[in-house]
């Protein structure tokens, strides 16, 4: 699966694409008893929070689902060399216990010449993972979102989101909804097969360092590759060095202007799309 975002650590933000005031989006309320709010949203996309229910042991499997109009997109955690990325906050959640995890699918690469970024369009599905305090209990459900929805311009939007949940119902439209959505999630890396190595830098300045990163996948040659470091640090696109039938060596950099966090001993996430699936892997750094 994809690394779990702690919403209450920092979350990139990359700088926005052209400008625009910021579209506020009043509050979607689910009606009495639905774990599926009413959608939200009068630009370029709409937005609803959903939920299966709330099970025995007290897990919440919920997903925000973000419907994205034609020619307009939006973006992933790491949005790339330009974008927005997502802001989600949970915290005005009640009866919750614990933090709120997110997991993103894999998201599509675009160039365009100018810019490399990590985009989602049409439709997507960011899955959420919580735990109630008392599964006996209601539990309320909470989201403030910010994003950009973008096309030749990228306009910041923010959601208000409210979805409330019995205890011990169970919302059929919104389990199959989020089972094809942690379907679409990357899986664990199988060792020797399809994973991450080692990582280590080769070089250039402590503000822009580069790292290669090494590989073991189906074709790996072909393999899609996204690197993420500390949260302060902006990867550029991977490019191939060296491959193999099934090993590849990717070099990455990293702008790491007004970073405070130091290079050494840091942890990586990469996530590998190749033949036709993907996996996500954490690898220290040498």
């Amino acid at each position: 699966m994809f690394p779990r975002m702690d919403l209450d650590a920092a979350p990139r933000l990359c700088g926005l694409v052209g400008s625009a005031m910021m579209v506020v989006v009043g509050l979607a309320v689910s009606s009495a008893g639905a774990a599926v709010s009413d959608w939200r949203g009068e630009g370029h996309a709409k937005v609803r929070l959903i939920a299966a229910g709330v099970d025995a042991d007290g897990r919440i499997s919920a997903g925000i689902e973000i419907a994205i109009a034609p020619g307009w997109k939006t973006y992933w955690r790491t949005p790339g060399d330009a974008g927005v990325a997502p802001l989600i906050d949970f915290s005005g959640s009640s009866n919750i216990n614990g933090p709120v995890l997110v997991e993103f699918p894999v998201p599509h690469r675009v160039d365009d010449g100018y810019a490399v970024t990590n985009v989602y369009e049409d439709h997507v599905v960011l899955a959420v993972t919580v735990a109630a305090a008392d599964p006996q209990s209601a539990t309320r459900l909470v989201l403030s979102l910010d994003i950009g929805v973008c096309a030749e311009i990228c306009i910041p939007e923010h959601y208000d989101l409210m979805l409330d949940l019995a205890p011990g119902k169970v919302d059929a439209t919104a389990a199959a909804i989020l089972a094809d959505a942690r379907r679409a999630l990357p899986g664990n890396p199988v060792p020797g097969i399809f994973e991450v190595g080692r990582v280590r830098q080769v070089g250039a300045t402590d503000k822009r360092p580069v790292f290669e990163v090494q590989i073991v996948a189906p074709d790996a040659a072909k393999a899609e590759v996204f690197v993420e470091g500390p949260v302060d640090w902006y990867p550029a696109m991977p490019k191939l060095i060296a491959s193999d039938d099934t090993h590849a060596t990717f070099s990455v950099e990293f702008n790491r202007l007004g970073s405070r966090t130091p290079i050494g001993g840091n942890t990586f996430t990469v996530t590998v799309v190749a033949d036709g699936g993907a996996i996500e892997d954490t690898a220290t750094l040498d």
